[in-house]
């Protein structure tokens, strides 16, 4: 398989069959990562702070952890693509949010 099909491969299931499977990626991310964040400060011993860019961005590593083990499965890179390609798009949409609200605070200060 070539990295082009890969990659289209990943759009597909990202755009389509997940998307109508799962629902909007950002709100299951972030509800993802509300339950992580539970999990993780374990009874308020330790807070970590999660947002669905971060949730996106260590189910890729999972993907990428699971191809050293075992057998060949074309699915583990291709979800890893699905996976980044998320990713890529929250954290921008997250950045351009952040933008916006930074020049509105600046706009009421002066």
């Amino acid at each position: 398989m070539k990295a082009q099909q890969n990659l289209d491969t990943a759009a597909e299931l990202v755009g389509g069959d997940r998307a109508r499977q799962h629902g909007d990626a950002r709100v299951l991310h972030e509800h993802v990562a509300r339950m992580w964040r539970e999990y993780l400060d374990n009874g308020g011993l330790r807070r970590i702070a999660l947002n669905a860019a971060d949730v996106l961005a260590m189910l890729a590593l999972l993907k990428i952890a699971r191809t050293l083990h075992g057998e060949f499965n074309r699915d583990d890179w291709v979800d890893a693509l699905g996976y980044v390609a998320l990713a890529g798009q929250v954290a921008e949409e997250d950045h351009e949010q952040e933008a916006l609200e930074r020049r509105a605070a600046e706009a009421v200060r002066q």
